[in-house]
């Protein structure tokens, strides 16, 4: 319900003002004018108020270039993050519920927001090696900016209505979305001031003035200026929340109301005929599926409103609301079907996880829903008051998320171990990776277990993933590593290569390495002959650098040289290097050359294989 009042007519030297929309059995807010006329006194109201928005943005900006312009170390620290999560919530909050509470209770109640998740933030770090890798985490961000600005509608509620506003949906819908529009509204005017600043930069840069270059390329003047811009922009947008509302907004995305509706009737009519093997063979499928179901969440709480009166009337656009609100539970039980066979054939990952946690939010949003259509009349009002529930419940979830008691890495970490233990995945189907880089001190303990179980008899295969995990420097030159083709192929070119001297073996970890660089077809190019007979690969072992620690590998193939070097228990590539003028005519002659001088190194300065009138070495 809008309660609008028409603009009376004013005496001279006041002008008229439109009240706000009004909250029904809620105190009048901080700075809230009634239908009148505005005078002196009520235009120096408004300039107080934007001076607070104005120093608020201001002491943002700057609180923020300090946190930047602090050095590398503590930007990575603990501290620094529970201080940039406290500014960051603190500010924002206080800046959104400015002009409905006035500064005093705006700041306490920033600040009720602000120092839980402060805290909580540290808490959550403790659980990651260091604050990057929490950080990275696709997760604890999103439970972060849930816990930070889903208690912010709440907090205006409660201050205009006292203690009983918690439960106005009214003022939570409509104060949820002027926040969205005012900060867009804001934002919007701090990128057009920067634009018209540096456009006016360049024109006095065409007459050799570059004062105002330079000042706007200071980092304090960034960060400062955009705090004092945003803060005025907020405060003009709050003032004019009869023009700035959201009202707009929500009047268009109605409209998506039945096109959504059609094309997930369609959906769901044409999937039986598809069949749920062809619809989860597609790896991103439960994320299509949760953004889906997301959207139509959120268009069943658009055409709801915050009351009968503000909400959809027309029978195409009711029915099309209560058709979504029914069909999101087909997509909770796709969401969560999808999971299932996914943690069935994978296990449990972060991602995972995070995707069940959600997929346990919309079920409960689609459970709500469906009872409330089916209940009949006052389908509504019931949907309403369950948007209240599950964001508290969504609320707590997100808390919960940052403490100890939900680690998804703790979760995925115990899985992983399991299904190794139990014999259901490979050494080559271990998240390794991410078990040392990504899932933080679960990760590490589970690679410690790993470990320990590598020390023992008939483990070598594991101890020599561990290893290639220990020498890779990033992702990709593990990836390279365990592709699901490595293993497949070390069977194949351990019968084919032959090992020089007699007697010595091929260690594990050599055999990897040269399976891991080696093309498809070298074990089949390794059972050809030479011209003389001898084996189409012939695989060297010796001391080549005395004077280097480990050993070295020559592999000879008919059509290449692959030199590798021992470091520790793992083995790389290193680079093969010619004794003397000219070369072998080829890998044949090179095979049947080292055949015909003995088959084993030479003495020089270095090791080096006797291959006709020339030598071939090792340089690591």
């Amino acid at each position: 319900m809008s309660c609008w009042t028409p603009l009376p007519s004013c005496p001279t030297g006041s002008t008229p003002v439109r009240p706000e929309p009004c909250h029904s059995g809620l105190r009048p807010r901080a700075g809230l004018v009634s239908a009148g006329c505005r005078g002196r006194g009520d235009r120096e109201d408004f300039m107080v108020r934007r001076v607070q928005f104005i120093l608020l943005g201001t002491l943002a900006g700057l609180a923020f270039w300090l946190l930047s312009d602090l050095p590398l170390e503590l930007r990575q620290s603990r501290g620094f993050l529970a201080v940039a999560v406290l500014s960051l919530s603190f500010f924002g909050g206080a800046l959104a519920m400015l002009g409905e509470l006035g500064l005093r209770r705006a700041l306490l109640s920033a600040a009720a927001i602000a120092v839980p998740l402060a805290g909580l933030s540290t808490l959550k770090s403790l659980g990651f090696t260091d604050v990057g890798q929490m950080l990275d985490s696709s997760h604890v961000p999103v439970a972060l900016a849930v816990a930070g600005l889903l208690p912010v509608p709440f907090a205006i509620a409660i201050g205009l209505g006292g203690r009983a506003g918690w439960s106005n949906y009214r003022v939570l819908f409509l104060e949820s979305w002027n926040i969205v529009v005012r900060y867009a509204g804001a934002w919007l005017f701090v990128a057009v001031v920067w634009l018209v600043l540096w456009l006016l930069a360049a024109l006095l840069d065409l007459v050799g003035i570059d004062a105002l270059s330079v000042l706007l390329g200071r980092a304090p003047v960034v960060w400062i200026l955009s705090g004092a811009v945003l803060g005025l922009a907020l405060a003009v947008v709050t003032e004019m929340s009869d023009m700035v509302s959201p009202y707009l907004l929500l009047r268009l995305l109605r409209l998506l109301l039945p096109l959504v509706l059609l094309v997930e009737i369609v959906f769901v009519a044409v999937l039986p005929l598809r069949g749920l093997a062809h619809l989860f063979g597609q790896f991103s499928v439960v994320g299509i599926l949760i953004s889906t179901a997301l959207a139509s969440i959120s268009l069943v709480t658009i055409a709801v409103d915050q009351d009968d009166e503000e909400a959809v009337h027309g029978p195409l656009l009711a029915w099309a609301g209560r058709g979504l609100a029914l069909l999101l539970s087909v997509l909770a039980g796709l969401v969560i079907w999808g999971l299932v066979l996914r943690v069935r054939e994978y296990g449990w990952t972060p991602v995972r996880v995070t995707g069940a946690a959600l997929a346990a939010v919309i079920a409960g949003y689609a459970l709500c829903y469906a009872g409330a259509v089916l209940s009949g009349r006052g389908w509504m009002r019931r949907i309403r008051r369950a948007n209240v529930a599950m964001a508290l419940a969504t609320l707590v979830l997100a808390v919960l998320w940052l403490t100890p008691l939900i680690s998804p890495e703790a979760i995925s970490a115990r899985a992983q171990l399991g299904r190794f233990a139990e014999g259901k995945i490979a050494v080559e189907q271990l998240p390794l990776w991410e078990m040392s880089h990504e899932w933080g001190l679960p990760g590490q303990r589970a690679l410690a277990s790993l470990r320990a179980q590598a020390a023992e008899p008939g483990q070598e295969l594991l101890a020599d993933w561990l290893a290639q995990l220990d020498r890779a420097e990033n992702r990709w030159d593990f990836e390279r590593y365990a592709r699901p083709d490595v293993a497949g192929r070390a069977v194949a070119l351990r019968d084919a290569i032959t090992v020089l001297p007699e007697g010595e073996t091929m260690p594990t970890a050599l055999l990897n390495e040269i399976a891991r660089v080696a093309a498809d077809d070298w074990a089949a190019g390794c059972a050809a002959r030479t011209p003389e007979g001898h084996p189409g690969c012939v695989l060297v072992i010796d001391d080549f650098v005395p004077a280097q620690p480990g050993r070295e590998a020559l592999l000879l193939r008919l059509d290449g040289v692959l030199a590798l070097h021992e470091t520790g228990e793992s083995w790389s590539v290193a680079r093969a290097v010619w004794l003397g003028a000219g070369a072998p005519a080829g890998g044949a002659a090179m095979i049947d050359s080292l055949y015909a001088a003995g088959g084993a190194p030479v003495a020089t300065e270095l090791r080096a294989l006797p291959l006709g009138g020339q030598q071939l070495t090792v340089l690591p």
